[in-house]
């Protein structure tokens, strides 16, 4: 949906001037090089874009993901690799190549309580060594939830606006049993205050079908950490009785019971316990 917002040249350069408090007017001088999959499958950094000689990495999330400045960099190799081919250098020639300045953003919209602004850095991942680290990369968060950082969504209009509708689709996800219904409400309470108007008018379908695939892509994800739970539930219980079984069968041996007196006392398959007893 953040992608779907800021799809515009005007846009973007509205969110960045937001950011670092310039007025740039002239949505041209934007070079945008957003790259879809680059990473993981089903994965994408939001915007990436050129200005003024910076190289803006965009991102957006709506749930914490400490791996963000691992992804930054990943995807920064790969956007320089393409920059420096498209000014006709050679990373093998003696000259230094000029390169933009990076700029690592992620817009957080979730609905854990953190702070307005934070930063994660890649060293942070890093195995401690005292000597400085070959690379770094940082990510900046700016928290968009509707009520924080007023200052950055009032210079940009369209940020403002996504960041209502977001909090109007959870508000009325409270009082709705149906999400399809929530949604529905929230566009509708959107468009009579002329919030997004262009693209929940024209686009109405489009977005609700993101966010009901954005719901259902949660409840499966929930659904297998539940079975992997589940799962790791029936191992520890497996392995507890094994440990038991050892014991039991521990005992009987310094007793002088052969195997099948203990899989008769112990109501075990006979195999089950020749299995257990090479073990030992």
């Amino acid at each position: 949906m953040f992608r779907y917002v800021f799809r515009d040249k005007s846009d973007i350069l509205q969110l960045y001037n937001a950011i670092n408090q310039t007025n740039y007017t002239n949505a041209e001088e934007l070079v945008v090089t957003t790259m879809e999959d680059v990473i993981y499958i089903g994965m994408k950094n939001d915007l990436s874009f050129l200005i003024a000689n910076e190289l803006n990495l965009y991102e957006h999330q709506s749930t914490m993901n400490q791996n963000m400045p691992l992804r930054g960099l990943l995807y920064f190799a790969k956007m320089y690799e393409g920059y420096v081919e498209s000014q006709k250098k050679n990373r093998f020639q003696k000259e230094r190549i000029p390169l933009p300045y990076p700029r690592y953003i992620v817009f957080y919209n979730g609905e854990e309580n953190l702070p307005q602004k934070m930063e994660m850095r890649l060293s942070e991942s890093f195995e401690e060594r005292d000597e400085e680290p070959a690379v770094e990369c940082i990510a900046r968060f700016i928290n968009i939830n509707y009520g924080q950082n007023d200052e950055i969504l009032k210079a940009c209009k369209r940020l403002q606006d996504y960041s209502y509708f977001v909090s109007c689709v959870r508000k009325y996800l409270v009082n709705c049993h149906k999400q399809d219904v929530a949604i529905k409400c929230a566009i509708d309470e959107c468009i009579q205050k002329g919030v997004l108007e262009d693209v929940l008018l024209k686009h109405r379908a489009e977005v609700e079908d993101m966010f009901l695939t954005t719901f259902d892509k949660k409840m499966y994800e929930e659904a297998l950490r539940l079975d992997a739970i589940s799962a790791g539930r029936r191992e520890g219980l497996e392995k507890g009785r094994t440990m038991q079984l050892q014991e039991q069968i521990q005992k009987k041996l310094q007793k002088g019971c052969s195997i099948q007196e203990i899989a008769d006392a112990l109501e075990e398959e006979l195999e089950v316990i020749e299995k257990i007893i090479k073990e030992l």
